[in-house]
């Protein structure tokens, strides 16, 4: 499910786990993680960007910040999957 890179923060395993959960996402991807400082609470996951087959978002850990990219079939289904993860991780 995941790509090459599959070593994650403990703060952000639970809500990765929660986003593969979601029957339409296909694959998560990890990207680069870079240490820095930052506003939201570990674990706190922000959508970013659309992109060919799915989305782009944050996660947000003790450590800093890395970019993942989920892959969605159908691509119809990405509104959906976005307002489940708006839905989840609500600014508070």
């Amino acid at each position: 499910m995941r790509g090459r890179h599959t070593s994650l923060d403990k703060h952000l395993k639970l809500s990765i786990s929660w986003i593969e959960s979601i029957p339409e996402v296909t694959k998560v991807v990890l990207g680069f993680s870079e240490s820095c400082r930052h506003k939201y609470s570990p674990g706190f996951v922000r959508f970013k960007q659309n992109v060919a087959g799915g989305i782009k978002i944050n996660g947000y850990s003790g450590n800093g910040v890395i970019d993942i990219y989920i892959k969605i079939e159908p691509i119809e289904m990405r509104e959906y999957v976005k307002e489940l993860i708006a839905a989840r991780f609500v600014i508070k």
